[in-house]
């Protein structure tokens, strides 16, 4: 298996080095020549979101809550659904670099800069969520080394391939990681319940959307903030950005949605067999998709599910160092320069690492970069590109809603303070707020 990784790592990096030679500007680095094809933009933004929670993370959640877990994807789907109804062609047609870039066009500097400094922050954990899932997929092929190492050599060689090809890269490398998610998860499933006909019964008859460890405000809450980071999130809005028209977009967008809600069953019933195959006290706190990797499946389904997860696991880490590190480049520090840009993404990365060696709740470090992001800038952008043209806003009142809504939405997850629902109304308070910075506008 080491081997396998380590072509496969080799591979990534060749990738790498080689389109490093085809970057021209700022526009290949960060967007890819705004010039990719339909089954481009929608198998990078199927591995884009098949990450660290949609694997791993899904799974650790269906030990807990149970079938449910499939609300973390299932939420993510409605999500795209909405945004290709409302927001992908609206995007694309703005000729934007950046989501930033986005709010620069219908809000103006003070909505660009605010938006990139609140992605700039939150989505560190995102990344640091990524390299924790890395680590614990290498430590079960090398556990004579120790997890920080791991951790360490991983996330270099993640932040390596990244800055040398940029955005182009990412996008090939998608390209190849989609198949082999496909192949790795869908074989370990069809093994699964294959080889097991007794037990799957009783594990369809588990099968409940709510129940009484996920009821119906969890998802409520789930509907809204997960959600929210898929209907107007930088990472899944870059992959509208890279499209070559917003046709293109729009029906990637939509495929997207329906492929996540199939991939959100296959992995949440992976989970369930483990449960209810495997048990929970067998388990003991391991990660039930490691535990079948390392211990149930046979050698060559093993190294094929290995080789998956670290797919689903660079693609996603990749997408959200290049785009975060663009972000920053273009609309804080308002420069396109190449070699700046893979200078953030070393620092980036390396702030991932940091993060990442502290905490290692995959779940938990995506709800809180999710709940300082959402709540304050969902809402609030959604108005901007919706009524851009039509009325102008109230610049200052947009402004407070996106900082009450971050603020309000980040107090419980970042100081343990307060409901947990604060989120939600963080998210309610940017609504209403943006809402009436609309209405003091005029009419266009």
């Amino acid at each position: 298996m080491l081997v396998a990784i380590i072509i496969y790592i080799v591979m990534l990096v060749g990738i790498g080095i080689y389109d490093s030679f085809g970057i021209k500007d700022f526009g290949d680095f960060a967007v890819a020549g705004k010039r990719q094809t339909f089954i481009r933009v929608f198998l990078s933004l199927m591995v884009t979101m098949i990450g660290a929670s949609a694997t791993i993370g899904v799974v650790d959640h269906v030990v807990q809550i149970g079938f449910p877990a499939f609300w973390w994807l299932g939420a993510g789907a409605i999500g795209l659904i909405f945004q290709a109804v409302f927001l992908s062609k609206k995007i694309r047609s703005l000729n934007a670099n950046t989501l930033p870039d986005v709010a620069q066009k219908t809000i103006g500097t003070g909505g660009k800069i605010l938006l990139a400094s609140v992605i700039s922050v939150s989505w560190i954990g995102i990344i640091a969520a990524q390299f924790v899932s890395i680590g614990k997929i290498i430590y079960i092929v090398m556990p004579e080394i120790d997890m920080q190492v791991i951790l360490a050599v991983t996330s270099m060689i993640v932040i390596i391939y990244t800055l040398l090809g940029g955005q182009l890269s990412v996008i090939k490398t998608d390209n190849i990681q989609s198949w082999i998610i496909a192949a790795g998860i869908l074989v370990t499933f069809i093994y699964l319940f294959a080889t097991n006909g007794s037990a799957n019964m009783k594990i369809l008859e588990s099968v409940n959307l709510l129940n009484n460890r996920f009821n119906s405000t969890d998802l409520m809450t789930m509907l809204f903030i997960t959600g929210g980071a898929y209907f107007l999130g930088p990472d899944i809005i870059s992959r509208n950005l890279v499209a070559k028209d917003g046709k293109t977009a729009q029906k990637a967008v939509i495929a997207s949605a329906i492929g996540l809600i199939f991939f959100s069953i296959i992995i949440t019933l992976i989970g369930l067999w483990a449960v209810n195959v495997i048990s929970v006290e067998t388990l003991n706190g391991q990660n039930p998709l490691i535990y079948i990797m390392d211990k149930y499946i046979p050698y060559p389904y093993t190294i094929l599910l290995c080789l998956a997860l670290i797919s689903a696991l660079f693609s996603s880490a990749d997408t959200c160092m290049i785009n975060a590190a663009s972000i920053i480049e273009h609309d804080l520090l308002m420069r396109d320069k190449v070699n700046e840009i893979r200078i953030i993404v070393c620092i980036l990365g390396v702030a991932g690492l940091a993060v990442a060696l502290f905490n290692t709740d995959i779940i938990g470090l995506l709800l809180r970069a999710y709940s300082f992001y959402v709540p304050g800038i969902v809402c609030p952008l959604f108005f901007a590109i919706w009524f851009y043209g039509k009325r102008s806003i109230y610049k200052p009142l947009w402004y407070i809603a996106v900082i009450a809504g971050s603020t309000l939405g980040s107090i419980n997850s970042f100081m343990g303070i307060g409901s947990e629902f604060l989120p939600l109304v963080g998210m309610g308070t940017s609504f209403v707020l943006a809402g009436t910075s609309v209405l003091m506008g005029k009419k266009i």
